[in-house]
């Protein structure tokens, strides 16, 4: 069990490809399964206008208690941190457990997210 989040991120091309880079470094020899890296593909993938957003549906997001979860926030401090737009979004269980941030000129991306709620009544 435990707490579970949504979590999706844009970037463009050259972000992921980087952040697939930083991952696989961070990776290697952990015996880990990574989120995310030269190969392997995230849960959600989509590219479009040199723009890729991605992420994973009911995952374990704990910064600071998971190395895989860990190593994508590395990943995404670095692109960051040379210049590269992205968007972070993550929605948890809870109403008000919403945490979204943006990097740079994130006004440079074709596509982006934003936290939203659907209620179904049933």
């Amino acid at each position: 069990m435990g707490y579970r989040s949504e979590v999706k991120i844009a970037t463009t091309r050259e972000g992921y490809d980087q952040m697939c880079e930083r991952v696989d470094a961070l990776s290697e020899g952990s015996g880990t399964s990574p989120l995310m890296g030269s190969c392997r593909k995230p849960d959600f993938f989509e590219e479009s206008d040199g723009c890729v957003v991605f992420g994973w549906d009911y995952i374990k997001w704990y910064e600071g208690l998971l190395a895989d979860v860990d190593n994508v926030a590395d990943a995404l401090n670095v692109i960051g941190e040379c210049g590269l737009p992205y968007e972070f979004c993550r929605i948890g269980e809870s109403w008000d457990d919403i945490e979204f941030r943006a990097s740079c000129n994130n006004e440079e991306l074709a596509v982006h997210v934003e936290p939203s709620v659907a209620i179904e009544i049933v």
